[in-house]
């Protein structure tokens, strides 16, 4: 994985400080990368089975009490519905739970989805890269334990931000929490991430092992 270890050819290493927001020179005709959007197949399909089903119901409901041939829990549903107001309880019932799977609904169509997809710097204007969280976790959990005295660690990559909590063991902690932050931040510059995340280092120490 050579292009994660090293910047790109022709151009300078990303200065110190990269994570918290350095700007660097953009090329002509540079697009800013777009997240990943999902394709919502589950909810499109969800949504064309409500519609269907209710817009089925309706048309079954009112072809048979037109034609006067249909049985007679229909009849009873059709009553029920015009003797009771929009005050009754059961109606709110079925107005609230309509209203919050709409909302859901719209929730999933506004919002890109693939949350654990992070967008990389692109190579060229007609392509699009995606990293998942894991894998930067991944790579930064790697840098950390290749630091001496480190026992473990545990690493919680978001959009903004890269958590990173330590064990360690025999070491100074000052010397430490420095040493991790200067290797994890030029880890994460090297990542190519579209929006380099800022490496927040949190250390802690551990007796017995």
């Amino acid at each position: 994985m050579s292009v994660l270890d090293a910047p790109p050819e022709g151009g300078a290493p990303p200065a110190d400080g990269g994570g918290e927001g350095a700007e660097t020179p953009r090329p002509a005709g540079y697009r800013k990368p777009r997240r990943a959007w999902s394709t919502r197949g589950f909810t499109a399909a969800l949504t064309a089975l409500l519609l269907g089903g209710v817009a089925g119901t309706l048309l079954f409901f009112g072809i048979a009490a037109r034609l006067e041939h249909t049985q007679q829990w229909a009849y009873d549903v059709l009553d029920w519905v015009q003797t009771h107001q929009w005050t009754d309880r059961w109606v709110w019932i079925g107005g609230t739970v309509a209203a919050v799977l709409g909302a859901w609904l719209l929730l999933l169509a506004w919002t890109p989805g693939k949350r654990h997809l992070l967008p990389l710097e692109p190579v060229g204007t007609d392509m699009t890269a995606h990293m998942t969280r894991r894998t930067a976790g991944t790579l930064l959990r790697h840098t950390a334990l290749s630091s001496t005295g480190v026992l473990d660690a545990r690493v919680r990559v978001s959009r903004r931000k890269a958590l990173v909590r330590v064990d360690y063991h025999f070491r100074d902690p000052d010397e430490l929490h420095d040493e991790l932050e200067t290797a994890l931040r030029e880890r994460a510059d090297a990542l190519l991430l579209a929006r380099v995340p800022f490496v927040d280092v949190r250390i802690q120490p551990t007796s017995g092992r």
